[in-house]
């Protein structure tokens, strides 16, 4: 007969760890600073949050660091052509401004 679980109309769920069959995430492979490289991490709740932004059309992390450090930090970031906004979202197939809405399908960076 099933498993308890099943009896009750519910699934079984398997807490075995997940582990990539062509092994782990090389250290570059992990998401970090476009800028420096730094880890991703979560912020205190007092500190200014990562900066998700579009660079060269592909999305990009900026950490709280890079931002007070380097005053210039948002110049290399792509700006949305109908808006001028920084404010951008890489997705599948295209680009949204955060800011107005607008969509590019093909990002063609700076053009």
């Amino acid at each position: 007969m099933a498993t308890g679980a099943r009896r009750r109309g519910r699934a079984s769920v398997s807490l075995r760890a997940v582990r990539p069959k062509d092994g782990a995430l090389a250290t570059g492979d992990r998401p970090g600073c476009s800028l420096c490289g730094r880890p991703t991490y979560d912020p205190d709740k007092r500190e200014t949050p990562w900066v998700r932004a579009v660079s060269g059309g592909k999305q990009v992390l900026i950490c709280p660091a890079c931002q007070v450090e380097r005053p210039d930090w948002a110049d290399g970031l792509d700006r949305c052509r109908a808006c001028g906004e920084t404010r951008l979202s890489a997705q599948l197939g295209g680009v949204v401004c955060r800011a107005c809405g607008h969509t590019e399908l093909a990002w063609n960076a700076g053009a």
